[in-house]
């Protein structure tokens, strides 16, 4: 009996002595996993998460706190296209035919960016363009900016985390910029072209506004010159195409409103522009290139210009072609 037991008490402090040299070694890992004990995942879970915290999609692993990888996704251009090639793809791509967005124009492909005082814009082709816009009474009854055109389009498969149409023009447009984790712009310098000021941007509820994104051709505009036909799609597009959209000084981008005074009551007439039915930025040094730029868009949509509207544009940028403005 005694015998018996003490070869018993033997035997569980071999099977022990086994236990401890099979933990001490690593090989209860492989045990675990083969007889499904444990989480062999488990040890590695920190690792993944660490990493996750300071590496983009895309982009190669950095230090925590550096904004390498935001650098390093892929942006569009900085510029925009009288007519030519296509712009930066949006959310939505129009197609051809009525009442899609019109196919960009086949003419030559002057560039500018949307600071002040580009000398690279080929006013002769912005007039030209204009020969292709109708001329049209606009129809803005009906409009309503959240139903029609939505807000601003996920990004993060552009940038990442919970970018939107928003960080992608703020990343673009602020020179230098910072992001957080999220790929949401949180600072910059904004040169702007509107004001022709240098202007600093912090995120957060009471400084955001400071700088905004402007609708160069406003969404009012483009619904009252075409887009009201559009598909949903094709104008949740357009409020996302880059090509439309300029970082810009809040108070500024309030002031233009519209940007386009429908009726012909002189609302801009105080400018002393010579073009009293379109807003203008104060900047005088950007004015031919904005002016330049509205057509880019609307020739690109196939949006229509109101009478007058068409006939001012003309006569400024003729005289911008001429050398006689900016």
């Amino acid at each position: 009996m005694w015998r018996d037991f003490f070869g018993k008490l033997f035997a569980l402090f071999l099977v022990a002595c086994l236990l401890v040299a099979l933990v001490s070694s690593g090989g209860w890992k492989t045990v675990s996993e083969i007889i499904g004990i444990g989480d062999p995942n488990a040890s590695s879970d920190l690792t993944s998460r660490e990493a996750g915290a300071t590496r983009e999609p895309g982009a190669k692993a950095i230090g925590p706190g550096s904004h390498a990888s935001a650098e390093a996704s892929p942006q569009p251009t900085h510029t925009w296209v009288i007519g030519g090639t296509p712009a930066p793809k949006a959310t939505t791509t129009p197609q051809a035919g009525n009442p899609s967005p019109a196919p960009q124009p086949t003419t030559s492909t002057p560039k500018t960016t949307p600071g002040p005082a580009s000398k690279t814009v080929d006013y002769t082709t912005a007039l030209n363009a204009l020969d292709g816009i109708k001329a049209a009474k606009a129809r803005i009854g009906g409009y309503d900016r959240a139903r029609d055109f939505g807000g601003w389009a996920d990004q993060s498969k552009t940038m990442c985390g919970k970018a939107t149409t928003r960080d992608l023009i703020l990343k673009r447009d602020l020179k230098p910029s910072t992001s957080n984790r999220d790929c949401q712009v949180t600072a910059g310098m904004l040169a702007d072209p509107y004001t022709g000021r240098t202007i600093p941007f912090k995120r957060g509820r009471a400084t955001s506004a400071a700088v905004q994104i402007d609708h160069v051709v406003a969404l009012l505009d483009a619904w009252g010159s075409g887009a009201r036909d559009w598909t949903h799609a094709q104008r949740v597009a357009y409020a996302n195409d880059p090509d439309v959209l300029l970082a810009s000084d809040g108070p500024a981008n309030m002031a233009k409103g519209a940007g386009l005074d429908f009726n012909g009551s002189g609302e801009y007439s105080s400018q002393g522009t010579g073009a009293p039915d379109v807003w203008m930025p104060s900047n005088k040094a950007y004015r031919c290139d904005y002016m330049a730029k509205r057509v880019a868009i609307k020739a690109k949509y196939r949006l229509s210009m109101t009478p007058r509207e068409k006939q001012q544009t003309v006569k400024y940028l003729g005289a911008c072609a001429a050398g006689r403005v900016g």
